[in-house]
């Protein structure tokens, strides 16, 4: 009931006409439907990929707003889940490939123009010149797919209480002048403020406050580690080669081109997912996992896949230190499956597989329910991956994720999903894990 508290106490300070954005970027789907069943019904995400993840699995009467920098190769992603309204359009560029895309899929997206009036070259945003001259001169025309409902402004960032009424009074100020010229299509909302300095945007005349950590708390990793979450395949086993080589033999067998980059960004999901999203049938799914199966294990000789280097020296320094380790993986691989409890005797206090989840990574699900498991606080858990939607579900998850990057995709792939570090190596992992517990 803290998140519903919370929310009692900040909706005491705003008045009726002003919009409650909660932001949710970074908590998990159980914390989101806690602000739901609250009441809430507009929050606010800043990855495509986590929204994309956390969209299925809560009420779809959610208003999502997108509240976070925008690369245009996202955009189109984004614009497929519809979001509610993006806040972020911080240039023409932007602006147009929106339009674009949103003509293209056949809809009008509403859209916020950011402002920059904060002293600081690190936040972005249209100058008020560059404002007022994109609104002032007819060349909205040109986006015939994109509906300018407001501004959006963030404060610099400093406890100068004046600094900070400077920068939402200025938006203020350019917000009416440029709604002076709209006469047919006004711009009605005002974004601005945040969990430090709403009350001020309030006063100044915002209409719309995105407010995170004064309701879901300030995300706290000084914890006491308790529980590690382990994938399987690239994590704790070096089989991902295998993997590739015989999902593609497979899927080639069955008319489904595929390529080895494709297992490694598939990596995590059911089999049954994977084949779906190549396009197979519920008929493809038992052939082409079967023929899949069979292809791993002539490729491994019928033998286990090698350790990925070090990772015993993890799960020893785990185990001594009384710290409860778990399986958590994609598969349905029966020889890796069976053979877990032989290969690290008494180190497993459970396994969350295919068989146990109803979606797979990249939905939050098996790491959810390894957590509802373990009997934990999230923040006594961490998850350790090595791929880009395991990463995915595990954020989604609330949970603070380590990527180990022991596969051919770029570093980038894995922070682009949200990992909170990359490493390079279990030996790296070792290190991270004695200044952690050292740290407790």
């Amino acid at each position: 009931m803290l998140i519903a508290n919370n929310i009692r106490n900040v909706r005491k300070h705003i008045p009726a006409h002003v919009r409650l954005v909660c932001v949710s970027k970074f908590q998990s789907v159980e914390e989101i439907r806690e602000a739901y069943n609250a009441g809430e019904r507009h929050f606010g995400e800043s990855r495509v990929q986590e929204l994309k993840a956390k969209m299925p699995l809560l009420p779809a009467d959610i208003h999502w707003h997108f509240i976070g920098h925008l690369q245009t190769n996202k955009v189109r992603d984004l614009l497929k889940l519809r979001p509610y309204l993006i806040h972020s359009v911080d240039s023409e560029h932007l602006l147009k490939a929106i339009n674009d895309e949103a003509l293209k899929q056949g809809f009008v997206q509403d859209v916020l123009l950011e402002v920059h009036v904060a002293r600081e070259t690190t936040k972005s945003g249209f100058t008020p010149e560059e404002l007022n001259s994109l609104m002032g001169n007819g060349q909205m025309a040109n986006f015939s797919h994109v509906c300018v409902k407001g501004l959006m402004a963030m404060a610099t960032n400093t406890d100068d209480e004046t600094e900070i009424r400077r920068c939402f009074t200025m938006t203020k100020t350019l917000y009416d002048q440029i709604n002076g010229h709209m006469v047919n299509v006004p711009m009605v909302n005002l974004s601005m403020g945040m969990s430090d300095d709403y009350q001020i945007a309030i006063e100044c005349g915002s209409t719309m406050v995105r407010i995170g950590s004064s309701i879901f708390g300030e995300r706290n990793y000084s914890y006491k580690l308790k529980a590690v979450f382990f994938d399987q395949d690239g994590v704790l086993f070096d089989s991902m080669p295998y993997h590739a080589k015989s999902w593609v033999l497979a899927m080639t067998e069955y008319g489904f081109p595929f390529s080895e980059k494709q297992v490694y960004r598939n990596e995590g999901r059911t089999g049954s997912s994977v084949i779906r999203e190549a396009g197979g049938n519920d008929d493809d799914c038992e052939k082409i996992y079967k023929a899949k199966s069979r292809y791993f294990n002539q490729l491994t000789g019928g033998k286990l896949p090698e350790l990925i280097p070090n990772i015993r020296d993890v799960l020893t320094f785990l185990h001594n230190n009384n710290i409860q380790c778990w399986v958590v993986t994609g598969s349905g691989q029966r020889s890796l499956l069976d053979n877990l409890n032989t290969t690290f005797p008494d180190v497993f206090s459970g396994v969350i597989s295919a068989y146990d989840v109803t979606q797979g990574k990249p939905s939050p699900e098996p790491y959810i329910k390894a957590w509802e498991r373990s009997g934990f606080k999230k923040e006594e858990c961490f998850v350790v991956e090595n791929a880009p939607l395991g990463v995915r579900a595990g954020k989604a998850a609330g949970l603070f994720t380590i990527a180990v990057n022991t596969g051919p995709l770029p570093d980038s792939e894995l922070l682009a999903e949200g990992a909170d570090c990359v490493l390079p190596n279990m030996k790296v992992l070792v290190e991270f894990l004695q200044k952690t517990i050292k740290n407790q």
